[in-house]
Protein backbone atom coordinates (compact mmCIF):
# COMPACT_ATOMS: atom_id res chain seq x y z
CA UNK A 1 0.00 0.00 0.00
CA UNK A 2 1.41 3.40 -0.99
CA UNK A 3 1.44 6.01 1.77
CA UNK A 4 -0.04 9.43 0.96
CA UNK A 5 1.89 12.54 2.06
CA UNK A 6 -0.10 14.60 4.54
CA UNK A 7 -2.37 11.69 5.47
CA UNK A 8 -3.19 11.15 9.14
CA UNK A 9 -5.03 7.86 8.52
CA UNK A 10 -5.21 5.65 5.47
CA UNK A 11 -7.31 2.56 4.84
CA UNK A 12 -7.13 0.11 1.98
CA UNK A 13 -9.60 -2.65 1.16
CA UNK A 14 -10.93 -2.88 4.73
CA UNK A 15 -13.39 -5.71 5.28
CA UNK A 16 -14.99 -6.69 8.58
CA UNK A 17 -17.75 -9.22 9.08
CA UNK A 18 -19.69 -10.61 12.01
CA UNK A 19 -20.65 -14.18 11.24
CA UNK A 20 -21.93 -14.10 7.67
CA UNK A 21 -22.76 -10.38 7.75
CA UNK A 22 -20.29 -8.00 6.10
CA UNK A 23 -20.34 -4.85 8.27
CA UNK A 24 -17.87 -3.11 5.94
CA UNK A 25 -16.69 -4.35 2.58
CA UNK A 26 -13.52 -3.41 0.69
CA UNK A 27 -13.35 0.20 1.96
CA UNK A 28 -10.46 2.44 0.89
CA UNK A 29 -9.98 6.10 1.80
CA UNK A 30 -7.50 8.68 3.10
CA UNK A 31 -8.03 11.11 6.00
CA UNK A 32 -5.94 14.25 5.37
CA UNK A 33 -4.22 15.78 8.36
CA UNK A 34 -5.87 18.89 9.83
CA UNK A 35 -9.39 18.22 8.53
CA UNK A 36 -12.84 17.23 9.79
CA UNK A 37 -14.17 14.11 8.06
CA UNK A 38 -17.75 13.03 8.70
CA UNK A 39 -19.05 9.51 8.03
CA UNK A 40 -22.81 9.42 7.48
CA UNK A 41 -25.36 6.84 6.51
CA UNK A 42 -28.48 5.05 7.73
CA UNK A 43 -28.38 2.75 10.74
CA UNK A 44 -26.48 -0.44 9.99
CA UNK A 45 -24.37 1.09 7.24
CA UNK A 46 -21.08 0.18 8.98
CA UNK A 47 -20.02 3.62 10.25
CA UNK A 48 -19.31 2.67 13.87
CA UNK A 49 -17.62 -0.60 12.87
CA UNK A 50 -15.31 1.39 10.61
CA UNK A 51 -14.45 3.82 13.41
CA UNK A 52 -13.67 0.92 15.77
CA UNK A 53 -11.33 -0.53 13.16
CA UNK A 54 -9.54 2.81 12.76
CA UNK A 55 -9.02 2.86 16.55
CA UNK A 56 -7.77 -0.75 16.55
CA UNK A 57 -10.64 -1.78 18.82
CA UNK A 58 -11.80 -4.17 16.10
CA UNK A 59 -9.40 -6.01 13.83
CA UNK A 60 -10.39 -6.04 10.15
CA UNK A 61 -10.80 -9.39 8.43
CA UNK A 62 -8.91 -8.08 5.41
CA UNK A 63 -7.16 -4.86 4.48
CA UNK A 64 -4.78 -2.47 6.15
CA UNK A 65 -4.84 0.78 8.13
CA UNK A 66 -1.91 3.18 8.30
CA UNK A 67 -1.43 5.75 11.05
CA UNK A 68 0.94 8.53 9.94
CA UNK A 69 2.23 6.21 7.23
CA UNK A 70 2.97 3.26 9.52
CA UNK A 71 0.77 0.13 9.53
CA UNK A 72 -1.44 0.32 12.61
CA UNK A 73 -0.77 -3.33 13.46
CA UNK A 74 2.96 -2.50 13.79
CA UNK A 75 2.36 0.09 16.52
CA UNK A 76 2.06 -0.75 20.20
CA UNK A 77 -1.17 -0.03 22.05
CA UNK A 78 0.44 2.76 24.09
CA UNK A 79 1.96 4.34 20.98
CA UNK A 80 -1.41 4.24 19.23
CA UNK A 81 -3.13 5.79 22.27
CA UNK A 82 -0.66 8.68 22.17
CA UNK A 83 -1.55 9.39 18.55
CA UNK A 84 -5.33 8.91 18.48
CA UNK A 85 -8.23 9.00 20.94
CA UNK A 86 -11.70 7.58 20.47
CA UNK A 87 -15.07 8.49 21.92
CA UNK A 88 -17.22 5.35 21.47
CA UNK A 89 -20.95 5.48 20.86
CA UNK A 90 -21.91 3.70 24.08
CA UNK A 91 -19.37 4.57 26.76
CA UNK A 92 -20.03 3.33 30.31
CA UNK A 93 -18.18 4.50 33.43
CA UNK A 94 -17.89 2.38 36.61
CA UNK A 95 -20.48 3.32 39.21
CA UNK A 96 -19.28 5.95 41.67
CA UNK A 97 -16.47 7.24 39.41
CA UNK A 98 -16.11 11.01 39.62
CA UNK A 99 -15.90 13.27 36.60
CA UNK A 100 -12.32 14.29 37.37
CA UNK A 101 -11.33 10.62 37.69
CA UNK A 102 -12.84 9.75 34.32
CA UNK A 103 -11.10 12.66 32.59
CA UNK A 104 -7.87 11.60 34.30
CA UNK A 105 -8.04 8.28 32.43
CA UNK A 106 -7.30 10.21 29.27
CA UNK A 107 -3.84 10.96 30.69
CA UNK A 108 -2.88 7.31 31.28
CA UNK A 109 -1.07 6.84 27.94
CA UNK A 110 1.18 9.80 28.83
CA UNK A 111 2.01 9.10 32.47
CA UNK A 112 5.68 8.81 33.39
CA UNK A 113 7.55 5.80 34.65
CA UNK A 114 6.08 6.19 38.16
CA UNK A 115 2.54 6.52 36.74
CA UNK A 116 2.03 9.72 38.72
CA UNK A 117 0.16 12.80 37.54
CA UNK A 118 2.45 15.76 36.91
CA UNK A 119 1.74 19.46 36.51
CA UNK A 120 1.18 19.18 32.77
CA UNK A 121 -1.32 16.36 33.32
CA UNK A 122 -3.34 18.57 35.67
CA UNK A 123 -3.20 21.40 33.15
CA UNK A 124 -4.36 19.14 30.32
CA UNK A 125 -7.28 17.89 32.40
CA UNK A 126 -8.25 21.44 33.40
CA UNK A 127 -8.15 22.59 29.77
CA UNK A 128 -10.24 19.62 28.61
CA UNK A 129 -12.90 20.16 31.27
CA UNK A 130 -12.96 23.90 30.67
CA UNK A 131 -13.31 23.43 26.90
CA UNK A 132 -16.33 21.17 27.40
CA UNK A 133 -17.93 23.26 30.13
CA UNK A 134 -17.75 20.68 32.92
CA UNK A 135 -15.29 22.21 35.39
CA UNK A 136 -18.10 22.76 37.87
CA UNK A 137 -18.96 19.04 37.68
CA UNK A 138 -15.45 17.79 38.50
CA UNK A 139 -16.39 16.29 41.87
CA UNK A 140 -19.75 14.87 40.80
CA UNK A 141 -20.09 11.16 40.06
CA UNK A 142 -20.56 10.35 36.39
CA UNK A 143 -23.68 8.29 37.08
CA UNK A 144 -25.35 11.33 38.68
CA UNK A 145 -25.06 13.44 35.52
CA UNK A 146 -27.62 14.06 32.81
CA UNK A 147 -27.09 12.40 29.45
CA UNK A 148 -25.66 15.58 27.95
CA UNK A 149 -23.32 16.14 30.88
CA UNK A 150 -22.05 12.58 30.64
CA UNK A 151 -21.41 13.00 26.92
CA UNK A 152 -19.38 16.15 27.51
CA UNK A 153 -17.41 14.34 30.23
CA UNK A 154 -16.43 11.58 27.80
CA UNK A 155 -15.43 14.19 25.22
CA UNK A 156 -13.27 15.86 27.90
CA UNK A 157 -11.54 12.53 28.57
CA UNK A 158 -10.72 12.20 24.87
CA UNK A 159 -9.40 15.78 24.77
CA UNK A 160 -7.28 15.20 27.89
CA UNK A 161 -5.47 12.47 25.99
CA UNK A 162 -3.89 15.26 23.89
CA UNK A 163 -3.72 13.27 20.68
CA UNK A 164 -3.45 14.75 17.20
CA UNK A 165 -6.30 12.55 15.94
CA UNK A 166 -9.78 12.32 17.46
CA UNK A 167 -12.30 9.65 16.47
CA UNK A 168 -15.80 10.62 17.64
CA UNK A 169 -18.78 8.29 17.32
CA UNK A 170 -21.94 10.44 17.36
CA UNK A 171 -20.47 13.09 19.72
CA UNK A 172 -23.72 15.12 19.86
CA UNK A 173 -25.87 12.21 21.06
CA UNK A 174 -27.99 13.11 24.13
CA UNK A 175 -27.12 16.80 23.83
CA UNK A 176 -29.67 19.57 23.53
CA UNK A 177 -29.38 21.93 20.56
CA UNK A 178 -27.24 24.47 22.38
CA UNK A 179 -24.68 21.88 23.49
CA UNK A 180 -24.71 20.22 20.08
CA UNK A 181 -23.60 23.53 18.60
CA UNK A 182 -21.02 23.96 21.39
CA UNK A 183 -19.49 20.56 20.61
CA UNK A 184 -19.39 21.16 16.87
CA UNK A 185 -17.84 24.60 17.39
CA UNK A 186 -15.28 22.99 19.69
CA UNK A 187 -14.42 20.45 16.99
CA UNK A 188 -14.01 23.26 14.44
CA UNK A 189 -11.71 25.14 16.84
CA UNK A 190 -9.62 22.05 17.56
CA UNK A 191 -8.92 21.64 13.86
CA UNK A 192 -8.55 25.29 12.85
CA UNK A 193 -6.52 26.53 15.81
CA UNK A 194 -4.95 23.48 17.45
CA UNK A 195 -4.01 21.38 14.43
CA UNK A 196 -6.17 18.35 15.28
CA UNK A 197 -7.55 15.86 12.78
CA UNK A 198 -11.11 14.74 13.51
CA UNK A 199 -13.09 11.81 12.13
CA UNK A 200 -16.73 11.71 13.23
CA UNK A 201 -19.74 9.49 12.79
CA UNK A 202 -22.78 11.75 12.56
CA UNK A 203 -26.50 11.40 11.93
CA UNK A 204 -27.34 15.07 11.38
CA UNK A 205 -26.56 15.74 7.73
CA UNK A 206 -27.03 19.50 8.07
CA UNK A 207 -24.53 19.59 10.93
CA UNK A 208 -22.09 17.58 8.85
CA UNK A 209 -22.51 19.88 5.85
CA UNK A 210 -21.85 22.93 8.00
CA UNK A 211 -18.83 21.69 9.98
CA UNK A 212 -17.13 18.96 7.94
CA UNK A 213 -14.46 19.55 5.32
CA UNK A 214 -15.47 16.25 3.79
CA UNK A 215 -18.40 13.86 3.97
CA UNK A 216 -18.18 10.11 3.35
CA UNK A 217 -21.63 8.63 2.75
CA UNK A 218 -22.07 4.91 3.47
CA UNK A 219 -24.79 2.37 2.89
CA UNK A 220 -24.77 -1.41 3.46
CA UNK A 221 -21.08 -1.42 4.39
CA UNK A 222 -19.74 0.37 1.33
CA UNK A 223 -18.84 3.96 0.48
CA UNK A 224 -21.47 5.47 -1.81
CA UNK A 225 -20.00 8.96 -2.11
CA UNK A 226 -16.96 10.84 -0.80
CA UNK A 227 -16.26 14.54 -1.17
CA UNK A 228 -16.90 18.13 -0.13
CA UNK A 229 -20.37 18.77 1.33
CA UNK A 230 -21.44 20.73 -1.75
CA UNK A 231 -20.82 17.60 -3.84
CA UNK A 232 -22.47 15.21 -1.37
CA UNK A 233 -25.57 17.01 -0.10
CA UNK A 234 -27.69 16.72 -3.24
CA UNK A 235 -31.31 15.65 -3.75
CA UNK A 236 -30.17 12.56 -5.64
CA UNK A 237 -27.78 11.35 -2.95
CA UNK A 238 -30.27 12.05 -0.17
CA UNK A 239 -32.80 9.86 -1.92
CA UNK A 240 -30.32 7.13 -2.83
CA UNK A 241 -28.62 6.88 0.59
CA UNK A 242 -31.22 8.07 3.10
CA UNK A 243 -34.39 7.38 1.12
CA UNK A 244 -35.77 10.86 1.63
CA UNK A 245 -37.02 13.42 -0.85
CA UNK A 246 -35.57 16.82 -0.02
CA UNK A 247 -34.79 20.25 -1.34
CA UNK A 248 -31.20 21.49 -1.02
CA UNK A 249 -30.62 25.19 -0.37
CA UNK A 250 -27.69 27.34 0.74
CA UNK A 251 -27.23 27.81 4.49
CA UNK A 252 -27.86 31.57 4.89
CA UNK A 253 -25.09 31.87 7.52
CA UNK A 254 -22.14 29.94 6.06
CA UNK A 255 -23.24 29.28 2.46
CA UNK A 256 -22.84 25.50 2.81
CA UNK A 257 -25.63 23.25 1.49
CA UNK A 258 -28.50 22.27 3.78
CA UNK A 259 -31.56 20.18 3.09
CA UNK A 260 -35.24 20.64 3.80
CA UNK A 261 -37.33 17.48 3.67
CA UNK A 262 -40.28 17.65 1.29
Amino acid sequence: MTSYPGAALEAQALTKQFGTVHAVSDLSFVVPRGTVTGFLGPNGSGKSTLLMALARVLAPLHGQIRLDGTPLRDRSSIETARRLAILPQTAIAPQGLRVRELVEQGRYPRLGALSMLRRHDDEAMHTAMSSTGILHLADRTVDSLSGGERQRTWIAMALAQETEILLLDEPTTYLDVRHQIDVMELVADLVANRGKTVVMVLHDLNQAARYCDRIVAMRDGVIVADGHPRDIVTPTLLEDVFEIRARVVADPVVGRPMFIAE
